[in-house]
């Protein structure tokens, strides 16, 4: 090894490959291209006087896996990441007051009952800035991909903090005009009669489309990779389908047609931050807020009987 010292944002980069397992993986994810990763490793190779991960495999991107060397190494470059996280995380709050951007993900129907409440929200959060991220994917609280996360599962990874929510409900929908022409939704035949809109496979699993798959006995006739596209499709009078029930007192274009679904026995809303945020003024102040608003919507997230 020479006598500088490696560059932090190269050592980062090395452990990204080593845990993605391929540059192209690794450069997605740092937002880089292909052959800034490629210059740079090669670079730290130079200044650590060894080489760290072998290529193996053809493809443009290939395959990396770690040399002794870089075996050596990478628990060390972990635990910096591991500071490095800590520090940004705690670097916008090392102010008092609870002023501040706080961030805010979860799935579509979620962030869609959140922004649907946003002038009260923000009413109890003065000097507070809300960002709302929908997504499917597992936001990671530990790079601060987030603040606060809303789950439909407990979590057991990592060092965090959460509590439980009203659990939303969930039951079928249907549009006034799809219904009036097909009356038969309103009774047990619609899963025979009727036509039913639900996702794609893409989503991976899904209670809800596994719940509708087996009653139908096959794929909805009309498959979207989002709750939102689902929800539009519904609205229009496409068809049938299984949808939180607190859009019953939000759409009024829409028939809740059964009582909340029991067999979709989800685990649960949760309300997680990681633990070096939990006591982060703006970060408890809005966690408080949207518990406290998701309890004043009790009703509506767990109605009970139909529409």
């Amino acid at each position: 090894m020479n006598g500088s010292v490696p560059n932090w944002d190269d050592l980062r980069l090395f452990a990204a490959i080593a845990a993605a397992g391929s540059l192209s993986a690794a450069a997605r994810r740092l937002k880089l291209s292909q052959p800034t990763m490629s210059r740079r490793l090669q670079a730290l190779e130079a200044q650590m006087g060894a080489k760290l991960l072998e290529r193996v495999g053809g493809g443009p991107a290939g395959s990396y896996v770690l040399t002794p060397k870089g075996a050596e190494l990478l628990p060390l470059v972990e635990r910096m990441v591991e500071a490095g996280e800590a520090i940004e995380r705690a670097r916008p709050d090392f102010t008092e007051d609870a002023t501040g951007i706080v961030r805010v993900a979860s799935g579509p129907m979620t962030i869609r009952f959140i922004a649907r409440r946003l002038p009260e929200l923000l009413d109890a959060l003065p000097g507070i800035e809300i960002e709302l991220y929908s997504s499917y994917s597992l936001i990671n609280l530990s790079r601060r991909e987030a603040d606060i996360a809303l789950r439909n599962r407990r979590p057991e990874e990592g060092r965090l903090a959460m509590r439980a929510l009203p659990q939303p409900t969930y039951a079928v929908f249907g549009s006034k005009v799809y219904v009036a022409r097909h009356p038969v939704a309103a009774t047990e035949a619609r899963y025979e009669e009727c036509r039913w809109i639900g996702f794609d496979d893409t989503r991976g699993y899904s209670e809800s489309l596994l719940w509708l798959t087996a009653k139908l006995g096959r794929a909805p006739h009309i498959r979207c990779s989002n709750a939102s596209t689902i929800l539009d499709a519904l609205v229009t009078g496409a068809g049938l389908a299984v949808l939180p029930c607190f859009l019953a007192a939000e759409e009024p274009s829409l028939v809740q047609l059964t009582a909340p679904i029991d067999d979709l026995d989800r685990e649960g809303l949760w309300l997680v931050v990681h633990e070096d945020m939990r006591d982060r003024p703006r970060v408890r102040l809005a966690a408080d807020r949207i518990a406290a608003l998701f309890h004043r919507y009790r009703h509506q997230l767990q109605p009970e009987g139909a529409g």
